[in-house]
Order: C-alpha cells, then sequence, then structure tokens
C-alpha cells in the first residue's frame, strides 16, 4: 500500500511544470527563448532600431496593425522603411511589457503570447507632452532551425 502510494506520488510531482518566476508560464527552454525576444523586441522599440526589429522577424511576417484599413499594414519587405520613418516622428520612447500567457502548437512550431504594454513615447511635431498607450496584444512567433541546428524564434505577427 505504502509502495502504491508512494508511486502516486512521485508520478503526480513529475507532472509538475516549474514556472518561470512571477508568472504562470512554464519555465522551459522556449518559453525562455520567447521571453529574450520579447526582451530584444522591448529594447529595439525604446532604441528606435529598425534593423534590430528585422532581425527578431521571420521573412513570413505580417501585421495588420490591428485594423481592417491597409494603411498600416506591415510586411517582412516594406517593415525596415515603415519602421523608420515611424520612429523618426518620436522621442523618449519608453516601453513596458508584461507576457500574460504562451500557447504553443508544436505541430507548426509556433507560439502565440499574449501580452500587456505601456508605450510612452513623445511626437514633437505633434505636442511637447508624452502620449501613452496601453493595451493587451498578441505576437506570434515561429521556431526556425538555424544553420547549424540550433532553434530560434522569430516574430511573425504582433509587433
Amino acid at each position: 500500500m505504502r509502495s502504491k502510494l508512494l508511486l502516486i506520488g512521485l508520478v503526480a510531482l513529475s507532472g509538475c511544470m516549474r514556472k518561470i518566476p512571477g508568472t504562470e508560464i512554464d519555465d522551459t527552454a522556449d518559453s525562455r527563448a520567447i521571453l529574450d525576444v520579447m526582451t530584444a523586441y522591448r529594447a529595439a522599440v525604446e532604441q528606435r532600431n529598425p534593423q534590430a526589429i528585422i532581425d527578431l522577424a521571420d521573412p513570413q511576417f505580417r501585421d495588420d496593425g490591428g485594423s481592417a484599413t491597409p494603411d498600416d499594414d506591415l510586411d517582412y519587405s516594406t517593415l525596415y522603411t515603415s519602421l523608420a520613418t515611424r520612429f523618426q516622428r518620436i522621442e523618449d520612447v519608453r516601453l513596458d511589457m508584461n507576457v500574460r500567457r504562451m500557447e504553443f502548437d508544436d505541430g507548426s512550431a509556433a507560439a502565440r503570447v499574449t501580452y500587456t504594454y505601456t508605450l510612452s513615447f513623445k511626437m514633437p511635431t505633434l505636442s511637447g507632452r508624452t502620449q501613452t498607450d496601453t493595451d493587451i496584444k498578441q505576437m506570434v512567433l515561429r521556431r526556425t532551425d538555424e544553420s547549424g541546428g540550433k532553434a530560434r524564434w522569430r516574430i511573425v505577427s504582433g509587433i
């Protein structure tokens, strides 16, 4: 009887996944790699560095900007010039991001990350005051195999 209880307890414990501190996200190599991409994205936005964002993006990148009109749509081929133009208009950029959830689709090597953000910036041509935008967003990433067999997560949409 005691052996059975011990075995049941061990099986139950083996199913428990460690969480990344302060989150409900499973602590895995993939979730850590995705958080690294999110951190690099935040830094690239704050530095207003379109090339750094390109380096994080997948060649299949497409984003509709959250609207039905094509005016704010982005794809990989237009990403650099679109971001460079947008970044020229803003100053003093701060981006806070809080990842809430990661959902993995192992069949397609994709992940959907739900996060909240607060973006503050100045647009000198519009106003001297700091502008703030806060929202919930989703970023889709895809795992790719780089040269040497190393896996890398790249942004497919959601910037």
